[in-house]
């Protein structure tokens, strides 16, 4: 009984070679791979881009509305820091000019104002650099994950045609256990 079981199983290893081969001739695209260092390029460009070309829509659209929430808060800020530093500026020049009482609290103040929108512009402007670093980065993964994604896709339509052509047919009777493997052409 052992040897028969033997042959069988060495019978399925040789004739899953053969529908292997047969089906690696057949076996059409399913989809094409994309480049990780394009990817990459792509987001140093414009970030979220290589999570486009990378079919990471979700991701990149994040990114692409961080990136513009960045620049616009960057953009107010710097606007809010131009008024508020010539109002400091308007504020010192004209008590210096005065030289009799200066009001230092005053001055202070204007220039904690003008301070705080210079340190919030800046925020953004680093959080603009971070979320495009990320970019270059995730893109990379990302180009790499979908590239993964794609080939485990075309080995599950391969086996999947395989066992189509393919398969292991078991019979009992009382007396016997029937195990075969049978091949459809």
């Amino acid at each position: 009984m052992t040897i028969q079981f033997l042959l069988i199983i060495l019978l399925v290893f040789l004739t899953v070679p053969c529908a292997v081969a047969e089906e690696a001739q057949n076996v059409k695209k399913v989809e094409e791979r994309v480049s990780s260092v394009g990817a990459m390029i792509r987001s140093g460009i414009f970030p979220g881009w290589g999570q486009f070309y990378s079919r990471s829509y979700v991701r990149g659209g994040v990114i692409t509305a961080g990136i513009a929430g960045s620049v616009a808060g960057a953009v107010l800020a710097q606007i809010s820091f131009k008024n508020r530093y010539n109002a400091y500026a308007t504020i010192a020049s004209a008590e210096f000019e005065r030289e009799r009482e200066i009001d230092e609290a005053k001055i202070l103040e204007s220039y904690e104002y003008a301070n705080q929108r210079y340190k919030l512009r800046m925020f953004f402007l680093y959080a603009g650099v971070g979320i495009w670093m990320y970019s270059i980065i995730d893109s990379y993964v990302s180009a790499n994950f979908y590239n993964a994604t794609t080939q485990i896709r075309s080995i599950q339509q391969d086996v999947q045609q395989i066992e189509n052509k393919l398969g292991i047919q078991i019979d009992a009777t009382p007396s016997h256990l029937y195990l075969g493997v049978v091949k459809t052409f």
